[in-house]
């Protein structure tokens, strides 16, 4: 199953609740002296191929975003520190501006989320100081209750899980100082917030009721968010850059953040919101679902004024647009890339002063292949393809051999970097005979062969919140644990093998690594040298076979070592679908809910003893609770 969505007409937030609730926030100044760490959770069991030069390279978004808010919002004491820049870092030890950290915020990826229950676990130790614990991200999500009772002691639990974007953070934050008086912490106004009722205002949110009984726990889930249609409402990335924490070894934080004028030697790519969402539904991909099925992007003025201010306040040339599929909208295309190209940095095309990445399908770009000059003067210099599999006997999104070789050369040709990203799975051969496509390293080789010039190979296993996780489960084919361990998050990156039918598991994953081999190797290094003069590309081509080959002497050795458990097993597996660790109740039904992925309905009802919803979630009101917003506003 996938997460549930809002009716159509109920969708998004109303024009200007966002710059709004800002606004009401700035309104709170007795509140923004409060310390506010922002924490990016990263497992560093997933440094290896196809992420392992840009991991540490490219400040993450979600957690800019935040601090851009929050700063808008009046709160100045607020620090974002990324785990794989401070790897000891301890939420018990730090402080802001000689002050404790009063609300603490950890943003994680599935495979980043153990590091993340450990700072939850160690945040939660403080005592009763500690700080308020707010959970978010991908992880937070689509998997919610796994941010609850953590263990082993009891008590380890965020206080709030966060199952949306930027603006049910702001709103849970604006609830929760309603309850804020000088002889409060941060905790005890949350607490106050939940157990009145005004949290299940809030949609977007998990957590524990306070009338819970600890040997039967449930959380409310106060239903699906409502999204941010106007992205221009978004404060301009600007404060995020300048809250970041140095990076060093130490478990406490610096006295004062990263300096602004080093951070694009440091984040040398910065990553930008341009649209979200994809008109594809493929099975194995949780991202349409997440968008509720929309597409929403920037206005191309303010998406070029955006690149333009991080590259001339923070010396930043690379933007990585965080896209689902750019090409999705021809018209969209045209506008944004017409505003890049018109716009102008201390005197000089935008387009000639940075590079532009982003994602797409071939399908789309083979459509649009008359527009990608323009792209190119907009400052477009490379594309990620989702090809998945060349055939389309995996997954059919319109891509075939013959579009494969008419997009690169035409991409080619301008100057724009084909990066390709393939899938291996249960049914795909190593090899095939010459002249067919169906194995994975034809594929790997005729990438190569056509300019691609970086590779991406991960293994297909089921997503939560995807179509396909229900009937793996039910199959018995996700790895609970493998020769007496246990399957860490982490190993659901793709490069691992982690869920599988086939009866050899182990060769599978040794295929990955002769897939990369096969695209990264010193011959194919020779022959980009060799064409140097005929390939407009060589330069870059060059650059990530030395990149890729580096990551291939990083990533072998964990794949060789996870294959050796593969094959000495034995292999335990999940049996079918589970009960829910903590089953998640609805707020206006008062039902159990099933989130991201099904659960066996628990054979005694769930003991919900709490009153009955203040109200409805309905637009109507909505509406009313916005035009009430503004006027305190003003």
């Amino acid at each position: 199953m996938e997460l549930p969505r809002r009716k159509s007409d109920d969708v998004y937030i109303p024009d200007g609740a966002f710059t709004a609730m800002i606004d009401n926030l700035r309104q709170r100044k007795d509140a923004h002296d409060l310390s506010i760490a922002i924490v990016y959770a990263f497992d560093y069991r997933t440094r290896m191929l196809p992420y392992w030069y840009a991991d540490r390279r490219m400040a993450p978004c979600s957690v800019r975003t935040l601090g851009d808010c929050l700063y808008a919002a009046g709160f100045k004491n607020v620090r974002i520190i990324l785990q794989q820049w401070t790897p000891n870092f301890r939420p018990s030890k730090a402080a802001i501006n000689g002050r404790p950290i009063d609300i603490f915020m950890v943003s994680a990826m599935q495979v980043h989320a153990e590091p993340a229950y450990d700072m939850v676990r160690e945040a939660c130790r403080i005592g009763p100081k500690r700080p308020l614990i707010l959970a978010g991200g991908p992880k937070a999500i689509y998997e919610p209750v796994d941010y609850l009772d953590l263990g082993p002691e009891p008590g380890m639990s965020a206080d709030c899980v966060v199952t949306g974007e930027a603006f049910v953070m702001l709103e849970l934050l604006n609830a929760i100082l309603e309850h804020k008086s000088s002889s409060r912490t941060c905790l005890e106004a949350y607490r106050a917030a939940r157990d009145s009722g005004d949290l299940e205002q809030v949609p977007g949110l998990v957590y524990l009721p306070s009338d819970a009984p600890a040997k039967r726990l449930y959380a409310i889930n106060t239903g699906v968010q409502r999204l941010l249609g106007n992205l221009d409402e978004m404060p301009m990335p600007d404060a995020g850059y300048r809250m970041l924490e140095p990076p060093h070894r130490r478990e406490t934080l610096a006295a004062e953040p990263y300096p602004p004028h080093k951070v694009g030697k440091l984040s040398i790519v910065a990553s930008v919101i341009s649209t979200h969402g994809c008109k594809f539904a493929c099975s194995y991909c949780p991202i349409p679902a997440v968008n509720q099925r929309t597409w929403r992007h920037k206005s191309p003025q303010r998406l070029a004024e955006e690149i333009r201010h991080i590259h001339e306040n923070f010396g930043i040339r690379e933007f990585f647009s965080t896209d689902d599929n750019f090409f999705n909208n021809r018209q969209t295309v045209i506008e944004l890339m017409t505003a890049m190209a018109e716009t102008t940095t201390r005197g000089k095309p935008l387009g000639e002063e940075i590079r532009f990445y982003t994602e797409a399908t071939e399908f789309d770009v083979h459509k649009n292949l008359d527009i990608l000059p323009l792209c190119r003067k907009g400052g477009m210099r490379a594309i990620w393809f989702g090809i998945e599999d060349i055939t389309a006997e995996l997954v059919n999104k319109g891509q075939t051999p013959g579009k494969t070789t008419i997009v690169y050369d035409a991409m080619r040709r301008l100057g724009i970097e084909p990066m390709c990203m393939m899938i291996h799975n249960d049914d795909q051969p190593l090899r095939s005979p010459n002249g067919t496509l169906n194995g994975l390293v034809n594929q790997a080789r005729y990438m190569f062969e056509k300019g691609a010039v970086s590779y991406q190979c991960t293994y297909l296993g089921p997503a939560v919140g995807t179509a396909d996780f229900e009937p793996a489960a039910k199959s018995r084919m996700l790895y609970r644990r493998v020769a007496g361990y246990t399957v860490p998050q982490a190993f659901q990156d793709g490069n691992h093998v982690a869920a599988s039918r086939h009866p050899r598991p182990w060769e599978r994953q040794m295929n990955v690594i002769r897939g990369y081999a096969t695209f990264y190797n010193p011959i194919n290094a020779i022959k980009i040298a060799l064409n140097w003069r005929h390939d407009s590309l060589a330069g870059r081509r060059l650059l990530f076979q030395l990149v890729g080959q580096i990551g291939i002497l990083l990533t072998a050795p964990k794949l060789f070592w996870w294959a050796k458990k593969l094959k000495k097993g034995p292999i335990e597996v999940w049996d079918g679908l589970q009960h829910a660790r903590i089953p998640m109740i609805d707020v206006t039904t008062g039902e159990e809910v099933n989130w991201a992925i099904e659960y066996i309905p628990n054979a005694e009802p769930v003991p919900l003893s709490r009153r009955t919803p203040k109200w409805e979630i309905e637009p109507k009101q909505v509406a009313d609770d916005f035009q009430g917003l503004q006027a305190v506003a003003g």
